[in-house]
């Protein structure tokens, strides 16, 4: 039974990744420009900080810097990655007029919405993470003041790391519930950053670990992402897919 199960699945995931193909057929092009500016962005970013922490010695001053380069980074990024949702959207639909125009409205949504999922997402891993974390902290400060064998200091990290990636997979699970809040913030225009979560909370339950195991089925294309070139191809097939995905069940 559940052999079939898997097999019927199967078939469907290879179908909607078909129908990804088919929609990313000849339009790469139109993807490539705004996802190599949004990798090019983050690359940017991630080096900057580093860059300045290494140059100046002033607290305040980089105090100041990360808080500025954060709120610019977060504005530049999120309008961008929402209109490569609203891309992928138009081509699942078989649109492929590409001139996306968010407006001030979009605009505002983004920089609503992404930070807010951030933060979300963020907060539900610390619950998630809470007690692995909170045993290595006891168990340093242990250390610091009295002496454990080297025994019962290996079982304590093991049982720690076993709690750490125990968390982590629950994590992985629970998070899904906010996976279609994009979709949903592209596909009713009425609808504000939060309508977009609560919507996809409500529409994922007991679905969860089906959205994990489509996603999951890209890991092997993942790993090809070590080098920079290949997620210029991987990451629209996978959002396309996705998207494509979102829409059948939405059927």
């Amino acid at each position: 039974m559940f052999s079939d199960y898997f097999f019927c699945g199967d078939i469907m995931y290879s179908r909607l990744k078909l129908s990804a193909r088919f929609a990313l057929n000849g339009s790469y092009l139109k993807i490539l420009p705004l996802l190599t500016f949004l990798i090019f962005t983050v690359f940017v970013f991630s080096i900057l900080n580093p860059a300045v922490t290494k140059l100046i010695d002033a607290k305040y001053f980089l105090l100041v810097f990360s808080v500025v380069s954060l709120a610019l980074f977060v504005f530049i990024i999120s309008p961008a990655r929402l209109r490569l949702e609203i891309r992928h959207f138009m081509l699942a639909r078989g649109m492929k007029n590409m001139n996306v125009r968010t407006g001030s409205s979009g605009l505002k949504k983004s920089l609503i919405f992404y930070p807010l999922l951030f933060c979300i997402k963020s907060f539900w891993f610390a619950v998630f993470e809470a007690v692995p974390v909170s045993g290595a902290l006891m168990l340093y400060l242990y250390l610091n003041e009295k002496s454990l064998s080297a025994k019962a200091t290996v079982v304590f990290l093991v049982c720690i790391a076993v709690l750490a990636v125990s968390g982590l997979g629950f994590y992985s699970v629970f998070i899904q519930r906010y996976s279609k809040a994009a979709f949903y913030l592209v596909c009713y225009e009425d609808f504000s950053a939060l309508d977009a979560i609560k919507e996809s909370v409500r529409k994922t339950r007991g679905n969860l670990c089906e959205i994990l195991f489509f996603k999951l089925g890209f890991f092997p294309w993942f790993l090809l992402c070590v080098g920079i070139v290949p997620m210029l191809f991987v990451i629209p097939y996978y959002k396309q897919s996705l998207v494509c995905f979102f829409l059948n069940q939405r059927a």
